[in-house]
C-alpha cells in the first residue's frame, strides 16, 4: 500500500538481532521468540525472517490465524499456538503441522482423530495452571495428561506453565508455581510419561529466574528492547527496536484566548506557535497523551497541546527555533540526546509498554532498516 501520509514506524532489525544475541547470554536453553500480535506491532513475518537466519527454529503465536500467516511464508519452522484453539480446527493444526496448547482432554481427542484421518502425528504441548488462573490443567492434571498420552497419533512434545509474578522483586510466588510444575512433571515420569520439553520462562524469568529456563524459554517484550520490570538495570543493553515518526503538516500562531482542538482544553495564555501532525488516536497515539505527552523536534521536546484527534495532533513549538512544515517529528524513539520511550508513554497513559507497541494500528506503515 502506498504511503501518501508522512507517518511511519521505523523497525531496526539490527537492534532486534543484537537483542536476541544478548538473550543468548542469559540462557543455554532453546529460545522460542514470541511473535504474537504481529510481533508486538513490529511485523511478525519480518521479525521471524530475521531471527530464522540467526538459527531460531521455533516461534510462538497467540492463535491459529497468526500461525497460518507465518506458515504461508515459512514451511521450515516450528510454530506453537500459545492460546486456545477450538477442537473443530484440529485438522488444520495437523495438516499445517502447527503445535497447539492443550488444556482440555477434548482438544487432544479431536487432535488424535484428525491425526489418524490425515495419517500424521500431531505434536502438542500441555498447559498447566500452576497459579496464573487463566487456562490449563489443574486438579486432575496427572490423570488427564495420562489419558492424552495414550491417544493414538499424538506426540506430547511439551509441558508448560505461565508465571504470574516473574517480573517482581519478590519471587516467592514464582518459586511456588515452579514447585507445583516440577512436582507434576516428576509424577508423570513415575508413570513412564517422559515429555522432552518443559517451559515456563517469559522475558522476566529469563533475566532473573534461571531455575525456570528448563529446555525452552519464551521471550517476548525484551526481544523488542524493553525490560519487563523496572528494577532490572538497563546495563543489560537491550535496545528499543521501534520508533514512531511523522512530519509537520501545518504551522500557525495562535494568540491569548484562542484554543486548540475539541473541548478547548488548551487555551493560549500568550502567542503560541502550533505545529499540526497528521497522526492521531486511530494510528495508536493514545488520546490520554492529550495535554501531557511530548514529541521530539530538532532534538528538543515539544508538548502535545489540546485533545489528540482521530487523525491529527497539535504540539507547541514556540521554544524551538527554525521549525518548518515538513520537519521530522519523533513520537517514540530518539532524536539527538533526547528520547521518548514506550515506558514513558505508558506511564502517561496508566498502562504498560506492551499495550503501547501493540496499539499502533495498520494505518502506520512499518519501514524496516538494519543498523
Amino acid at each position: 500500500m502506498a504511503n501518501f501520509r508522512p507517518v511511519w514506524a521505523e523497525i531496526d532489525l539490527g537492534a532486534l538481532k543484537r537483542n536476541y544475541q544478548r538473550l543468548q547470554k542469559f540462557t543455554d536453553s532453546e529460545i522460542m521468540p514470541v511473535v504474537k500480535a504481529d510481533a508486538y506491532g513490529h511485523g511478525a513475518v519480518e521479525v521471524v525472517g530475521v531471527l530464522r537466519k540467526l538459527g531460531v527454529k521455533r516461534f510462538g503465536v497467540a492463535f491459529l490465524e497468526e500461525a497460518l500467516e507465518l506458515r504461508k511464508h515459512y514451511r521450515d519452522i516450528s510454530i506453537m499456538v500459545i492460546g486456545p484453539t477450538l477442537p473443530e480446527y484440529s485438522e488444520i493444526l495437523v495438516q499445517e503441522e502447527i503445535i497447539p496448547e492443550i488444556f482440555q482432554v477434548e482438544q487432544a481427542e479431536a487432535l488424535s482423530q484428525a491425526a489418524i484421518k490425515l495419517q500424521k502425528t500431531a505434536r502438542l504441548h500441555v498447559k498447566i495452571d500452576t497459579g496464573m488462573g487463566r487456562i490449563g490443567f489443574k486438579d486432575n492434571a496427572l490423570e488427564d495428561i495420562q489419558r492424552i498420552a495414550r491417544l493414538p497419533g499424538i506426540f506430547v512434545e511439551g509441558i508448560y506453565t505461565h508465571l504470574a509474578t516473574a517480573d517482581s522483586k519478590d519471587l516467592t510466588y514464582a518459586f511456588e508455581q515452579l514447585r507445583i510444575f516440577d512436582d507434576l512433571y516428576q509424577k508423570l515420569k513415575t508413570k513412564s510419561i517422559n515429555i522432552p520439553l518443559r517451559h515456563a520462562a517469559n522475558s522476566a524469568a529469563i533475566l532473573q529466574l534461571p531455575t525456570s529456563h528448563y529446555e525452552l524459554c519464551r521471550p517476548g517484550i525484551v526481544l523488542y528492547g524493553l525490560l519487563p520490570m523496572e528494577h532490572f538495570g538497563q546495563e543489560a543493553g537491550f535496545e528499543p527496536v521501534m520508533s514512531l515518526k511523522a512530519k509537520i503538516a501545518h504551522l500557525k500562531t495562535i494568540y491569548p484566548g484562542e484554543s486548540v482542538s475539541y473541548g478547548r482544553t488548551f487555551i493560549a495564555e500568550q502567542p503560541t506557535r502550533v505545529a499540526t501532525l497528521p497522526i492521531g488516536y486511530a494510528d495508536g497515539l493514545r488520546r490520554s497523551l492529550s495535554n501531557r505527552g511530548d514529541v521530539l523536534i530538532k532534538g528538543q521536546r515539544a508538548p502535545i497541546i489540546g485533545k489528540i484527534c482521530m487523525d491529527q495532533t497539535m504540539v507547541d513549538v514556540s521554544k524551538i527555533e527554525g521549525v518548518k512544515v515538513g520537519d521530522e517529528v519523533t513520537l517514540l524513539g530518539r532524536d539527538g540526546s533526547e528520547v521518548i520511550t514506550a515506558d514513558e508513554l505508558a506511564e502517561h497513559c496508566d498502562t504498560i509498554s506492551y499495550e503501547i507497541f501493540c496499539g499502533f494500528s495498520k494505518r502506520v506503515p512499518r519501514i524496516y532498516k538494519d543498523s
